[in-house]
């Protein structure tokens, strides 16, 4: 899209409307999972009256702020982005993001005893994905980006493991809300530290 639009929109339009796209690419889908995700940490609440804020389809104030706050750091970094022409990062950051996510699934178990629609891709059934991912992961880093793009994949190796181990005390595990926003997260500090190295 960056080199489709950028001979008619100057880079903060092509930022803005890269952001917009990936968010009607996954039909909102991980922004939600942000958005309750952030609810339900900033209640306070213990685990299980968390995991119920998280299931409710009504988005609080903290939600909404995550949500708007990764949408315009998205959008400001993939300005950058576009302004210094890196337009591997447009491909790398959703790579690594899902990568991430990945990993944070793998090492994770399902926070909800009833089951949901997370648990299919948590424990066992994500770690039998993993070589085939991260050889994809390994191979598109140091194609698009060298040295940059592994340092990148080694934060966003790092990150969900780390992740886990905090959801897990906060939550129990994870739930399909928590490996969307964990997703959303680290795609925001991908695009910020992409737009920081290629600037």
């Amino acid at each position: 899209m960056n080199w489709a639009a950028g001979d008619f929109w100057q880079p903060v339009l092509c930022g803005a409307a890269v952001a917009v796209l990936l968010a009607f690419l996954t039909r909102g889908l991980h922004l939600d999972g942000l958005a309750d995700t952030a609810d339900a940490i900033g209640s306070g609440a213990q685990a299980e009256k968390a995991l119920s804020i998280m299931k409710d389809s009504r988005s609080g104030a903290l939600g909404v702020l995550a949500l708007c706050s990764a949408i315009v750091l998205k959008a400001a970094s993939c300005a950058d982005l576009s302004s210094s022409g890196a337009w591997q990062m447009f491909v790398l950051v959703p790579c690594l993001s899902r990568w991430s996510m990945n990993c944070l699934a793998a090492s994770s178990r399902y926070a909800r005893p009833e089951g949901g629609l997370g648990e299919a891709f948590c424990g066992k059934p994500a770690r039998q994905h993993l070589y085939v991912s991260g050889l994809t992961a390994v191979a598109a880093s140091w194609f698009l980006a060298g040295t940059a793009g592994l340092g990148l994949l080694a934060a966003a190796t790092a990150a969900g493991p780390a992740a886990g181990w905090w959801f897990a005390r906060r939550f129990g595990g994870v739930t399909g809300d928590v490996l969307g926003a964990h997703l959303e997260g680290t795609e925001t500090l991908l695009f910020m530290a992409g737009a920081g190295i290629f600037q």
